[in-house]
């Protein structure tokens, strides 16, 4: 059971999807600007709860067939026909008052993903570590309110349990030479997305 606490920020025991926080996307229907994003998977109740708090940021309901053509049939609950997704952004970029240019939001400002490092304390995995679809935790989000409504904006995931990621054809081209454990990540490339955090390509302005 998901539990959404408006007190402290925070939507405990969910489920991730396309996380997209290690690097930002293009928002919907722009060739500039980006976004950090992240689908997550509550029970009726909290998504209720939810739409109650932000009217006009309300989940997205699917049914059963819904959910698994977008998500994978690996993911469906027994017993489950309608299933509640909230999709949590923050803007990655900004445009400058005197200039108009747009620039990436600070680094201390950009959301983070957190892994309990067995030690009590959390370690700061958003660079290092993918966060695969199924994994679960808790979404930290910050509240805005501006002209067009209240909304919950993305702040920090922390995951409980960890999907791994498996790597895919780019690695296991490799493995006549041995079993290969990861590629290096080019430090020269900044922009190149994830496939493992790619979303379907169905996505709507709603969201």
């Amino acid at each position: 059971m998901s539990n959404l606490n408006l007190e402290s920020n925070l939507i405990e025991n969910v489920t991730f999807f396309y996380p997209k926080i290690k690097q930002a996307v293009l928002k919907y229907q722009s060739e500039t600007e980006k976004e950090f994003t992240v689908d997550v998977l509550v029970d009726k109740v909290t998504a209720k709860s939810w739409a109650k708090a932000f009217g006009k940021q309300k989940p997205k309901e699917l049914d059963r067939d819904e959910f698994s053509d977008r998500y994978g049939s690996e993911h469906l609950v027994d017993g489950v026909d309608e299933y509640y997704l909230i999709k949590l952004k923050k803007a990655a970029s900004y445009r400058d008052k005197e200039t108009g240019a747009l620039k990436d939001i600070p680094d201390q400002y950009r959301p983070r993903v957190f892994l309990d490092d067995g030690n009590g304390e959390l370690e700061d995995i958003t660079f290092t570590k993918l966060v695969g679809n199924g994994s679960k935790g808790v979404v930290q989000y910050e509240v805005n309110t501006n002209s067009f409504g209240t909304f919950g904006k993305l702040l920090a995931i922390k995951v409980d349990e960890l999907v791994v990621v498996e790597q895919g054809d780019s690695v296991g081209k490799f493995n006549v030479l041995g079993k290969v454990k990861s590629l290096a990540e080019n430090p020269n490339v900044n922009s190149t997305p994830n496939v493992a955090e790619e979303k379907p390509v169905d996505d709507d302005s709603e969201w």
